[in-house]
């Protein structure tokens, strides 16, 4: 089998890695760091397939001569996969004494079924002596990024250009000494869509027939790409017909529901108060349709839905908007996810209260929830109540509310010294007067003493 040429004429060295310059420098000085005893934050590097991420975690694991150690989204169903395979090549060097390259591929794969995996992984994160890369497409569609998100530098990779791709598929196509037509390599560039992978993998597919011909290319069949949420947004926004928008939709990768909020966010920044106004009113109209398929299980009105909140809302303006905007991320989607973990961090503080007073975590939530919430006002009080009942960091700062990390870390390092104290005080020998009385409590009373 031939050699595949993604692999074969991967890049050697920095000068190699072509496009997303600024993504590069900032990996450059990262491993630079790493390499000079300073420890860094995990980088997230996101962005459109095909567009090098995971070429340059490679590539960064072999300029620095770093041992790498790859996962893939297969490996993170479970917090147990993950801890096996990662957590002891975190905290280690390699066998040469070097640092070890953590890269956690596409991580966007977790699955709802994957049971602690994201988890895991950001504990790993929090905890790793070694440098760690990560890679995902999208990093907003899936819920369980907001932990990683949160633990990483997030670094965003743009599609290369077609120029720069053709430069490069010309210089492979001299080293395979492969014929080819200037034209029509410059056209496989261009209906990349700024995916390097798939230029290379049909410049192979292509060089195998023979020269590379602009005929040649335009017989090879078009491949339709996912688009960015961004992307997809824009050309929605700016549809002047239905089947742009039912084209644009077909490219994005999530679903009707979260393009809807998508749509229902960015409306206001992109058109004016009246537009805005003639929008919402077919985005609640299709949320009308929703409950009536929900309660009537009548899933043939989906279609009308879904054009409801997309198509109607957006081709109700009554002018067209040319102006950049800069589409935000739905506030209802990030409240939701905040909710629901400050909901779980209370929880978790509930049920370790009542697991020491013997009392369910909701009898807590009703009762001595708020007392401890106000006693924590008091850092002495804080430190006591953290050392009796063990909350960690994460549920010091909740129950704080808005307070700074060298504050949280001073509640937990006193925390530590009370439970030392503590542990000490309940291991010391005791003293010879301790014994004598200890001795004296422990004989039998003589009958008509007073103590009797």
């Amino acid at each position: 089998m031939p050699a595949i040429w993604t692999e074969k004429h991967a890049p050697q060295n920095w000068d190699d890695f072509i496009g997303n310059s600024a993504a590069l420098e900032r990996v450059k000085q990262w491993a630079l760091a790493w390499q000079n005893g300073k420890p860094q934050k995990p980088l997230l590097l996101y962005g459109p397939v095909g567009n090098g991420k995971t070429t340059l975690a490679l590539l960064c694991a072999r300029m620095m001569n770093w041992q790498l150690f790859e996962m893939n989204a297969s490996d993170f169903r479970t917090k147990e996969l993950v801890q096996r395979f990662a957590g002891s090549a975190s905290q280690g060097a390699s066998l040469f004494g070097t640092l070890r390259l953590i890269l956690l591929d596409e991580v966007d794969g977790l699955q709802a079924q994957d049971k602690g995996g994201a988890e895991a992984i950001a504990s790993l994160l929090k905890e790793s002596r070694n440098p760690v890369i990560l890679t995902a497409n999208d990093i907003y569609a899936n819920k369980k990024l907001v932990l990683l998100r949160a633990n990483c530098e997030l670094v965003k990779m743009e599609r290369v250009h077609s120029a720069q791709i053709a430069s490069l598929l010309k210089k492979i196509c001299n080293a395979e000494k492969i014929e080819f037509e200037d034209a029509a390599i410059e056209l496989l560039a261009k209906r990349s869509s700024g995916d390097v992978r798939a230029a290379i993998l049909d410049l192979q597919t292509l060089a195998m027939r023979g020269k590379i011909t602009i005929s040649a290319v335009e017989q090879l069949s078009y491949r339709e790409r996912e688009e960015n949420i961004f992307t997809v947004l824009a050309m929605i926004m700016r549809a002047k017909t239905f089947a742009e928008v039912r084209s644009a939709r077909s490219r994005a990768d999530v679903d009707d529901e979260m393009l809807s909020a998508w749509i229902s966010e960015n409306i206001p920044l992109q058109f004016d108060a009246l537009d805005t106004a003639n929008a919402m009113n077919y985005i609640s109209l299709g949320d009308v349709f929703e409950g009536r398929i929900i309660k009537r299980q009548y899933f043939g009105l989906k279609r009308y839905a879904s054009d409801l909140a997309t198509a109607c809302s957006v081709l109700s303006r009554s002018k067209d908007y040319h102006g950049w905007v800069k589409y935000q991320f739905p506030k209802v989607i990030s409240s939701l996810s905040t909710s629901m973990q400050q909901r779980a961090t209370k929880n978790s503080i509930c049920k370790k209260i009542g697991a020491c007073i013997n009392e369910s975590a909701r009898s807590v939530a009703n009762n001595e929830f708020p007392l401890i919430a106000l006693l924590f006002t008091n850092e002495k009080n804080a430190a006591m109540l953290t050392a009796a009942f063990g909350f960690d960091e994460k549920e010091v700062a909740f129950l704080l509310g808005k307070a700074s990390e060298k504050q949280v870390q001073r509640i937990i390092e006193e925390a530590e010294k009370i439970k030392q104290a503590a542990l000490k005080a309940k291991l010391k020998p005791l003293s010879t007067e301790s014994k004598i009385k200890a001795s004296e409590n422990a004989k039998p009373h003589k009958k008509g003493s007073k103590h009797s």
